[in-house]
Order: C-alpha cells, then sequence, then structure tokens
C-alpha cells in the first residue's frame, strides 16, 4: 500500500504541472517530452544496471500492448487537462483503479481479503468525493458536452489497461526490466502519434516551459517507479487502489498554493479516504 501511496504523491504533482504546462504548450508536447526524459532515464539505469533484456522475449506481446494502452491513456488524459473542468476530469481519472483491479482478479486471480476490497470501495468513492466540487460538476453536466469528458473518460479505461499490464511485467521480469519496456514502447507510439499531429507540437524549445514540462516527467517517473516495484512484490490490484488516492494532491495544492476552500463534499470524502486506507492496510 506505501508504494501505491507514493504513486499517488508523484502522479498527483505530475496531473497539476500537467495541467499547467500543457495549457502553455500543448497537451502533445507536454507528453512527449516528460515521457521522453522517462524513457531516457530508465535507459541509462538498464545499462548501468547491466539488466538481461532477454527475459522480455516471451511478454514481447504484453510491452506492445502496454505501449499502446499506456500511450493512448497519456495523451488523452493530458488532452483532458488541458481542457479541463479538473473537477470533472480529475474524478473520473481516480475510476483506471477500478479497471486495473477487475483485470487483475479475472485475469490473474489475486483475491485480496473482502476487509481489502471494501477498502478499495471505500478509498475510490472517496477520492472521487473529495476531489470534486458537486456544485461545479452539476454545473458543468448542465452543458451538452463538458470540456475534456471523453478524453477523460478514454484515459481511466486505457490507464486501468496499462496499469495492469505494467503490473503484470514487473512481476514477471522485474520492475526495473519491465518499467523500461513500457516506457520504450510508449515512445514508439507517441513518435507515431505526433508524426501524424505534427501541427500539435508547439512550444518545445522555450527554456522555461520545457524545462518544466521535464519536471512533470519526474514527477510521473516518481509515481510509476513506486507502482512497478509495488506491483513487483504485491498484489497488483492493492497498489492500483492506493495509487488512485492521487486527484487529492491536486486538492492539496489549490489550497495551499492558490488558497481555495474545500467544499463540505470534500471535507466528507477526505474521511473516507482515510477509512478507507486503513481498511485497505489492514487487509493488504
Amino acid at each position: 500500500m506505501i508504494y501505491g501511496l507514493i504513486a499517488a504523491l508523484g502522479w498527483g504533482l505530475a496531473d497539476f504541472g500537467g495541467a499547467v504546462v500543457g495549457r502553455r504548450i500543448g497537451s502533445l508536447s507536454t507528453v512527449v517530452v516528460s515521457q521522453g526524459f522517462n524513457a531516457l532515464f530508465m535507459t541509462v539505469l538498464i545499462l548501468a544496471g547491466h539488466h538481461d533484456l532477454g527475459v522480455l522475449w516471451p511478454y514481447i506481446g504484453f510491452v506492445a500492448l502496454n505501449g499502446a494502452a499506456s500511450a493512448t491513456a497519456y495523451v488523452t488524459h493530458y488532452r483532458a487537462l488541458q481542457l479541463g473542468p479538473v473537477a470533472i476530469v480529475s474524478p473520473i481519472g481516480a475510476t483506471y483503479a477500478v479497471v486495473g483491479v477487475a483485470l487483475a482478479i479475472a485475469v490473474l486471480g489475486e483475491r485480496p481479503a473482502g476487509i481489502a476490497i471494501t477498502g478499495g470501495i471505500v478509498t475510490i468513492a472517496g477520492v472521487m468525493l473529495a476531489s470534486t466540487d458537486l456544485r461545479k460538476v452539476e454545473e458543468g453536466l448542465h452543458k451538452q458536452r463538458p470540456p475534456g469528458l471523453p478524453w477523460a473518460l478514454v484515459s481511466a479505461v486505457m490507464f486501468g489497461i496499462g496499469g495492469f499490464l505494467l503490473g503484470y511485467l514487473s512481476q514477471r521480469v522485474g520492475w526495473v526490466v519491465g518499467l523500461w519496456a513500457s516506457r520504450m514502447a510508449q515512445l514508439v507510439a507517441f513518435s507515431c502519434y505526433a508524426a501524424l499531429r505534427r501541427s500539435e507540437i508547439t512550444g518545445i524549445g522555450k527554456n522555461r516551459v520545457t524545462a518544466a514540462a521535464v519536471g512533470v516527467g519526474v514527477a510521473d517517473l516518481l509515481g510509476v517507479i513506486a507502482y512497478s516495484s509495488g506491483a513487483a512484490s504485491g498484489f497488483i490490484s492493492i497498489v492500483l487502489t492506493a495509487s488512485a488516492v492521487f486527484p487529492l494532491i491536486a486538492v492539496v495544492l489549490s489550497i495551499v498554493l492558490l488558497h481555495e476552500r474545500p467544499v463540505p463534499n470534500q471535507y466528507a470524502g477526505i474521511a473516507l479516504v482515510i477509512v478507507g486506507l486503513l481498511l485497505l492496510g489492514l487487509g493488504a
């Protein structure tokens, strides 16, 4: 569970930074820079550790699927953050854990204790409530189609699939090799997508903004390293559920940096998250 919470910290920081940077240089540019940095870092780690990449061959199909799913997830997620509103995008994003946990139970036969499953359900419900101002959601849903909603839905499903596959690879070949393979497969997918959408690659090379996009990559890397290492040593379903609290980081940052005041439903959601994590910890 601790690994999942560290992953949530990294992904929460990446989301907050990605929303800011994406609105300056575009979502695709943000993804290319941040994930390109991640692929470079993992390559250095692979070379420094002299890891055997031959263990990947039996799982090459899973690597390709992970790359396609995760790349689609990142592109659509940052696009959703660019368009907003975050009050709708964030709680939808947190549901990726439901997809990943369902796959872990159905495919791998994971059977977390009943108290852990209950804790997971309570945690995810709490995250959705705590990361949302229900008044703004109601206002947004009155529109014909809230900006970013379709992108958020796609990203939630793809992150669930990608997260499950990354966890599976980490268990079979080790988290370093599994994460490196995932980042490289994503880089191939990003390159193909960027080649088709060249007009959307803007702003790269502007020193401050590009550096900020690298910072988004650093935060995301913290998340995926914690998630991969946690999945390699325990239940994917437990790590996935704990990592789903990442939208709370954006809530905390908005309170500290933007001096926003939580609404009553957010306090209730935070209380549910605390209860859910306690149950998850007891059942882990």
